[in-house]
């Protein structure tokens, strides 16, 4: 199952490749030392590190000033667990013109796995220093941070690293693991979990793991009964603030008391079906549908570009796609679902993979998901609107008080 899933989940994705090299110090080797470094380096990929350590003792000992042939020395070690050599190599590496942010990201974690946090972080620092826009650098901060236990810090960083990298995935699944467990960050969970899944559909563990965590905050924070005393509840967060500018003139919505008073709609209309909620994959499919569409016709997308993947999700359900998607979403959480609609008609799923790779989700150029930049396109309204909008989200207690 897994590995069909991958295959449909590799049309999405596309074929993405990194090389830790320059030109010019490839140049500087003689052809067969090219052919050789290129071959210990799939031999490094293929897993065989040991085997191919004597060659690039060769190559260094020929080429000792050669920034690629160190790196690639040095990436080799580590894959060996020689952490401390890979240090060692760092004095070297770090000093270089050629170095970027992965030759920071390298000694850093070697650092750290050296069991010296403090050099790992400062190695991290150093390379945020110069390159600033590196959103891994602050992803590795923010993982020291949480190691050290201070999750307010590692969220901090994370956020940093998503707003000078957007489209960098890793980002939003470690934040997003941090707001599922918090009290008030379960929408933030929501939207970044969902982003992630967006930005690496190829990473199957952590699909599954974001789809999942979605699923059951849904399912834990949404509360649907009938009997004596009928409830209808979600609860995302604490309280749905507001605030006003200086000169009392306009008013800013916190967006996730919008995003939860936005489910409240369609939550309501299952009451009034009388369908329990148990947060299956066809329940969660008209939710959230629901969620989007509320959305858009009480606040006219109050946030803009500030929230783009309510956009995006307009965009999918505009196109007739809404169905395929979620079923895209959640496949490796719900299979024996997922496999019985895929095999009764493949058609929709496929026009969907077809549409998704000609308009991928992106983020960066003005569209964002984070709270650190909520407000950017946000369109201000005076207090009365803003009752309004926030009188339209509210659950109609009047109504499940009558199904007593």
């Amino acid at each position: 199952m897994k590995q069909w899933i991958s295959g449909i989940l590799f049309l999405m994705c596309g074929i993405l490749a990194f090389a830790q090299t320059t030109e010019e110090d490839f140049k500087a080797l003689s052809p067969e030392d090219q052919e050789l470094l290129s071959k210990t380096v799939k031999l490094v990929d293929d897993g065989l590190s040991d085997a191919v350590m004597p060659d690039f003792d060769y190559l260094v000992k020929k080429y000792p000033d050669n920034y690629l042939v160190r790196y690639e020395r040095a990436y080799n070690l580590y894959m060996l667990g020689r952490y401390a050599d890979v240090i060692k190599e760092g004095k070297f590496l770090l000093k270089q013109k050629s170095a970027n942010e992965r030759t920071f990201q390298l000694i850093g974690n070697a650092y750290d796995l050296n069991g010296n946090r403090k050099m790992a972080a400062k190695t991290y620092r150093e390379g945020i220093k110069k390159f600033p826009e590196s959103g891994s650098l602050y992803l590795e901060l923010g993982t020291v941070s949480l190691l050290d236990g201070d999750y307010n810090k590692a969220l901090e960083y994370y956020n940093q690293g998503i707003l000078v990298q957007p489209d960098f995935a890793s980002n939003y699944f470690r934040a997003a693991n941090l707001y599922f467990a918090s009290e008030n960050g379960k929408v933030w969970g929501l939207v970044y979990a969902e982003t992630a899944i967006l930005l690496a559909p190829s990473d199957e563990k952590r699909h599954e793991q974001m789809a999942g965590l979605i699923a059951a905050c849904l399912k834990e924070n949404i509360k649907l009964s009938y009997g004596d005393k009928p409830t209808v509840s979600v609860n995302l967060v604490s309280a749905r603030d507001m605030k006003v500018d200086e000169k009392m003139k306009n008013v800013y919505l916190d967006f996730p008391g919008i995003y939860e008073g936005a489910i409240g709609q369609p939550l309501m209309k299952m009451f009034k079906e009388k369908v329990p909620f148990t947060g299956s994959l066809s329940q969660l499919i008209e939710l959230r549908k629901g969620l989007v569409e509320t959305y858009f016709a009480v606040t006219d997308n109050l946030y803009g570009n500030s929230m783009y993947l309510l956009e995006f999700q307009k965009k999918i359900i505009d196109a007739g796609h809404w169905e395929a998607y979620n079923y895209f979403l959640f496949m490796l959480n719900f299979p024996e679902e997922f496999s019985e609609w895929y095999s009764a008609d493949s058609a929709p799923f496929d026009a969907f993979i077809e549409w998704y790779n000609k308009d991928p989700y992106r983020l960066g150029d003005g569209k964002s998901v984070d709270p650190m930049q909520i407000f950017k396109n946000y369109t201000p309204v005076g207090l009365a609107k803003s009752l309004r909008i926030q009188s339209q989200l509210l659950i109609d207690a009047k109504l499940v008080k009558s199904q007593d």
